[in-house]
């Protein structure tokens, strides 16, 4: 009885489609890995219409504004817009603050107010009288030097009058003390004119 040899060639099976379909995949998918690159997200806020984004010499980025090219840091973990919606208010270039000195708005003071009693009358951006305004409002008030720098009234002045350039509370302590100096001459000077008694009064109470 013979016996020949069997053949275990067809015991061979080639790949099935889908492993080359799963090959193809993982090419596929590791390309876009190795070459897919992210999009740059879109700049919302309404300040980059008055600013232009660039790179300084050192490499970091910068807010350049279009009127006045003056560069303020823009650096998105850092940094905000804030100081750049400050600027677009207070920035003497740019068109929308360009404003004739010499025309007043016309205003009706609310009655309760100093100058007010509803008497139409004229006004104009004043810078120097407006700090004197908030020298006045630190003391009646009793408020802290640091009032000036804090985050709510800086944003209140942005949307209230934008060109005010708010000072620090080195200069409102120099200011209160003017407006004390000020003061006292006019009391010396009402002392010395007036011919009638003065009665002079003060706050004695202490703590035990």
């Amino acid at each position: 009885m013979s016996t020949e040899p069997t053949s275990i060639k067809g015991s061979v099976q080639p790949p099935t489609s889908i492993d080359s379909e799963n090959s193809g995949v993982g090419a596929s998918s590791q390309a876009n890995v190795t070459t897919g690159k992210r999009k740059a997200t879109p700049q919302r806020s309404e300040v980059w219409s008055h600013f232009t984004k660039i790179i300084n010499s050192e490499g970091a980025s910068k807010a350049k504004c279009n009127y006045c090219q003056k560069e303020f840091c823009c650096d998105v973990k850092k940094n905000g817009t804030g100081s750049l919606k400050y600027h677009i208010g207070s920035c003497k270039k740019n068109p929308s603050n360009v404003v004739d000195p010499s025309q007043g708005q016309l205003v009706l003071p609310r009655k309760g107010v100093e100058g007010g009693e509803g008497h139409l009358s004229t006004w104009r951006f004043d810078q120097e009288a407006c700090r004197k305004g908030l020298a006045q409002m630190i003391v009646i008030d009793e408020l802290p030097f640091k009032f000036v720098e804090s985050e709510g009234f800086k944003k209140f002045m942005f949307v209230a009058c934008p060109r005010f350039h708010i000072p620090s509370r080195t200069t409102m302590t120099r200011d209160v003390y003017q407006l004390y100096l000020d003061e006292r001459v006019k009391i010396k000077q009402l002392l010395r004119s007036s011919c009638s008694r003065v009665c002079l009064t003060t706050d004695t109470w202490t703590s035990l």
